[in-house]
């Protein structure tokens, strides 16, 4: 039965924090702040679609084999990775000073990455601008979810997520015009910097989240809540590990590293496999990029039907075969209108791998470990398929004949984490979340 007046030692859990009652935002501040923010989702699709779009003109400037694109492209993926640490940062300084630091450095990053001299420099320049652009998306999220109203939450950080098709769309659009004039691979890299400092100007109205700012006065009240030297800070991130979730927490992160068998190879060497094994031109490239993103978007939304009204682990598992199929298809088939389909039903099926995988992510663990979790299966132990994978399929290009048969060897990763959901995961359509946590998978 409930209490009407519990004690003050039930009123708070130990360690937690008592709940305020925030006043909404103006929407007119929401909306700028999403404007500022959403910024980064359509940066993330440029980059992304242009450093896979490029890979066949980078290869030949710095005179790459298919072995030397795999470690490139996993080390370059690796940055990402170490955004973690970075976003631990913001409970210790605030949304708001991260958030612009990334932008500034992600900016300075990506001009060293243009005017490289070499294989090296490249790679590593590359991978520091990945750093802070994926800690400035997760930063992102965090203020999307702490400042929007509870009713609008969802579709903030949806609409954010999609907005990145723009970047997608202008990458896929200009690579056909840029990569073929005298500024090469570089004068794409280029063109980004100027909007980038725009945005961190303009980013200079942000404000710090109610709920941070909440959080320092506490601190300056309780030392119980003080920030923690970051070795402490780091200790607690990885506690999940030892916890009864555990077991979910590995299961998530397989899921997520059978995604990255569904996506890496597909974005990591489909245009270095169209351009010199089927002498596609740039133009055609761009334009089959374009073109898989505007339908593969839609992968978000059939995902999304899917899970509420089919269920999790149909819709998860069906997603993840297509994914593999068309995977296997798009390496393994010659003719360009094969290729080009595909390649949309790829990228249709990793979005909708994203989503389903996203969506297992946030219901598996209790709140007080939501995020920490969260971040541990999407952005660390989830991540090492999509970063072995590309070096791996490079190193077995030679020996298995062909970058076409060395993407068929992983193909079945994804029919693998299928065969995972089926067995092990929940099935959690129509339950409540307190009802999930109850529960632990080990």
């Amino acid at each position: 039965m409930e209490q009407r007046n519990p004690s003050p030692a039930q009123q708070r859990p130990e360690g937690a924090r008592p709940s305020v009652a925030f006043a909404p935002r103006p929407d007119r501040y929401l909306w700028v702040m999403f404007g500022l923010l959403m910024s980064v989702t359509v940066f993330e699709g440029y980059d992304v679609t242009i450093f896979h779009l490029c890979t066949p003109d980078i290869a030949r400037t710095f005179h790459m084999d298919d072995a030397a694109v795999g470690l490139m492209a996993s080390v370059v993926r690796f940055g990402g990775m170490l955004a973690f640490f970075v976003v631990v940062m913001s409970d210790r300084l605030g949304r708001k000073p991260v958030v612009t630091a990334t932008v500034l450095f992600y900016a300075l990053f990506t001009f060293l990455t243009a005017i490289s001299r070499g294989l090296a420099t490249f790679t590593v320049f590359q991978a520091s601008a990945q750093i802070f652009l994926s800690a400035e998306f997760a930063v992102a999220v965090i203020m999307i979810s702490e400042e929007f109203p509870d009713s609008s939450r969802g579709r903030g950080i949806a609409v954010l997520n999609m907005v990145g098709l723009l970047g997608v769309v202008a990458g896929g659009g200009l690579y056909g015009i840029v990569a073929d004039s005298r500024f090469g691979w570089r004068g794409m890299y280029l063109l980004g910097i100027a909007p980038l400092l725009l945005v961190a100007f303009l980013r200079r109205g942000l404000r710090e989240t109610r709920r941070f700012v909440a959080l320092a006065e506490e601190r300056t009240k309780s030392r119980e809540l003080a920030p923690r030297p970051m070795l402490t800070a780091f200790t607690q991130a990885i506690k999940p590990l030892r916890g009864p979730y555990r077991g979910r927490l590995l299961l998530v992160a397989l899921l997520w590293n059978s995604v990255g068998l569904v996506g890496a190879p597909a974005v990591t060497f489909f245009s270095l496999y169209a351009k010199r094994d089927h002498h596609w031109t740039s133009t055609e490239i761009g334009h089959a990029i374009v073109l898989a993103y505007l339908i593969g978007t839609l992968g978000h939304l059939a995902a999304g039907w899917m899970l509420d009204r089919v269920g999790r682990k149909v819709t998860t598992s069906l997603v993840y075969v297509l994914g593999a199929l068309a995977m296997l298809a798009l390496f393994q088939t010659e003719s360009h209108r094969a290729m080009l389909l595909a390649m949309v039903v790829t990228v249709f099926a990793f979005q909708g791998a994203r989503t389903a995988t996203a969506t297992y992510s946030a219901e598996l663990f209790p709140t007080e470990i939501r995020a920490t979790s969260y971040s541990m299966t999407v952005q660390l132990l989830g991540q090492l398929a999509a970063l072995l994978t590309p070096v791996t399929i490079g190193m077995l290009s030679r020996s298995l004949g062909g970058l076409g048969n060395a993407v068929a060897a992983v193909s079945a990763g994804p029919i693998i984490g299928a065969a995972l959901v089926m067995i092990f995961a929940p099935e959690t359509r129509g339950m409540r979340l307190e009802e999930l946590s109850a529960a632990t998978v080990n």
